[in-house]
């Protein structure tokens, strides 16, 4: 993983991000690039857009000594750690997906929530629109969550042949930390079996033949419902991360069938990293 990218809207939960960010560049020995965009009042196309050339220069030059500072602070404290900022102009979610795009950023890590009520609901939407549409995991720090040392990393799989695609990046994470890496599986409406259990240890063993990283191991839970179980495996296991799945959706989906992970995004106390599966097969 060479290059992860923290958004910030200089929040507390956009700093509390920041930390899961150097932390998990540090370990991983990435590039760490701090972006923060800033939104004009009104739109490029607006006739008074000119007008407002002037404040906008200004926000933007506060902006960046602000991003200077913190990562000025940031190689003061972690020396052999490459980090730079970078402000850019425009609609969050497109700004943030343009520089992952072509700095070919492997991660972005953000908040769940902004600087202020009404920003709890933009900086939470934005999010989870990122979630939908970046190229690359996205991991989610909720707001109030105090960075620990992640010990344990879950990914909730339903046995997807993706899932081992998945693995490679959970185990580059999970390896940097020396963290144990569960796969577990949520069986809905019935309890779980002794087959179920003896399928997510063969599963469990094929990733640990594939990616050749030996603490992996399998759970099952059986609950009414996908996100009461994935509660119920936070609670059972004790996990610091937990990953999920999601991918492309139509329109009719979007509206009867609305993805998990992304709902997710929003309740969770727990730091969430998203992945996009790429197939049809797939469950999130």
């Amino acid at each position: 993983m060479k290059r992860i990218l923290i958004p910030t809207d200089f929040s507390d939960n956009a700093s509390n991000a920041l930390e899961y960010a150097v932390e998990a560049a540090q370990a991983l020995q990435s590039e760490l690039l701090i972006m923060h965009v800033y939104t004009p009042p009104v739109s490029r196309q607006s006739a008074i857009h000119a007008i407002m050339a002037e404040e906008i220069g200004r926000a933007t030059r506060k902006a960046q000594e602000q991003i200077d500072t913190i990562v000025k602070t940031i190689k003061a404290e972690y020396p052999s750690l490459s980090c730079s900022g970078e402000v850019t102009v425009g609609e969050t979610v497109s700004e943030i997906l343009t520089l992952a795009s072509d700095r070919k950023v492997d991660m972005i890590i953000m908040g769940t929530r902004g600087a202020t009520k009404m920003s709890n609901v933009i900086f939470g939407s934005n999010t989870a629109s990122i979630i939908e549409e970046s190229a690359c995991p996205v991991l989610c720090i909720p707001d109030n969550t105090t960075y620990k040392r992640p010990e344990k990393i879950l990914y909730s799989t339903n046995f997807s042949y993706s899932d081992i695609s998945s693995a490679t990046l959970l185990t580059e994470l999970a390896s940097a930390f020396n963290a144990r890496l569960l796969f577990a599986h949520i069986v809905v409406g019935t309890e779980e079996t002794d087959e179920e259990k003896e399928v997510i240890d063969k599963f469990a063993e094929e990733i640990r033949k594939v990616t050749g990283y030996e603490k992996i191991e399998g759970v099952v839970i059986s609950d009414a419902n996908i996100n009461t179980g994935l509660d119920a495996l936070i609670e059972k296991t004790g996990v610091d991360i937990i990953a999920l799945a999601t991918r492309k959706r139509s329109l009719f989906e979007k509206i009867f069938n609305p993805s998990i992970t992304k709902k997710f995004s929003y309740y969770t106390n727990t730091p969430l990293l998203a992945f996009h599966s790429g197939k049809e097969d797939d469950k999130d």
